[in-house]
């Protein structure tokens, strides 16, 4: 036997322990692909046929949800297994679950790859979304979507009001909290129309910063008037010179401000 550990399905909550029952099933009956998915990668694919040894299959997660079962976990593999039999309906090892909600499922599938470590944040988000258990995500969306953004966090496509920095956008809400999360928002859409630039991570970190130095002192609509003279690449490109890119986005922002004549000057306040 072989020095190499024996791979062990991650310890489920006892919520998901109805318990789950071991049998193999016939890969045509079983459905995978739900949105709070990652997508099938075909470079893992065939990395696991590759590299396969039936030994060490551990069983597919299923979900047995009206009538149907769905794998919540393994659909690599499942897929790698599909391939390798050459269009024959071949039976796998799973476990399946029974009085799972769709909502149970995705917050499964969460805790169950972010053990593997596996996803990516975005796509951890994105499961979190789709199951629901997670307050203060549901939040940030209802509040992102409220303001015209689309949080993209399965498909980008570079459009205009598409948020892709979701730690920085995450990082800005616990900032800033609730209120000023959505002014924010609001002051970036009204200010540069969701312009794709402004809504990179450094200028969201760096207008959170800023709201958060001066928020009681800052005029809204002078700050869209003055602003909006600068595109937000004038303020990257004069941002290059700090380390930090929150407080560099956030110092040439105060300067804009402050260059517009006649306004009332915002004085130098930053403490990083």
């Amino acid at each position: 036997m072989s020095g190499k550990k024996k791979q062990r399905l991650p310890q489920l909550d006892p919520k998901y322990r109805n318990p789950g029952v071991s049998g193999n099933l016939p890969i045509d009956t079983l459905a995978s692909g739900q949105p709070y998915q990652r997508p099938v990668e075909r470079r893992d694919v065939k990395k696991l046929i590759q590299k396969w040894d039936a030994r060490k299959l551990t069983p597919i997660i299923v979900s047995l949800r009206s009538g149907k079962f769905y794998v919540v976990d393994g659909q690599h593999r499942l897929e790698a297994i599909r391939q390798m039999a050459n269009g024959k309906n071949v039976a796998v090892p799973c476990l399946v679950y029974t009085g799972l909600t769709y909502e149970d499922e995705a917050e499964m599938y969460a805790e169950l790859d972010q053990a593997k470590k596996r996803l990516t944040l975005p796509q951890s988000i994105n499961a979190l979304l789709e199951s629901g258990s997670d307050a203060e995500i549901v939040e940030i969306k209802r509040l992102v979507e409220g303001s015209g953004f689309v949080w993209a966090l399965t498909t980008r496509t570079g459009a205009p009001f598409e948020i892709e920095a979701t730690r920085a956008l995450i990082n800005a809400y616990r900032l800033l909290g609730r209120a000023d999360f959505s002014r924010m928002l609001e002051l970036l859409a009204a200010t540069w129309h969701g312009a794709p630039n402004s809504l990179r991570a450094s200028m969201l970190s760096g207008v959170a910063l800023f709201l958060k130095t001066y928020g009681a002192q800052l005029n809204d609509h002078a700050f869209i008037k003055r602003l909006s003279i600068a595109t937000p690449e004038d303020i990257i490109r004069a941002s290059r010179v700090e380390y930090d890119a929150a407080l560099r986005v956030a110092r040439t922002v105060r300067e804009k401000y402050n260059t517009y004549p006649g306004g009332l000057e915002l004085p130098y306040r930053f403490r990083r």
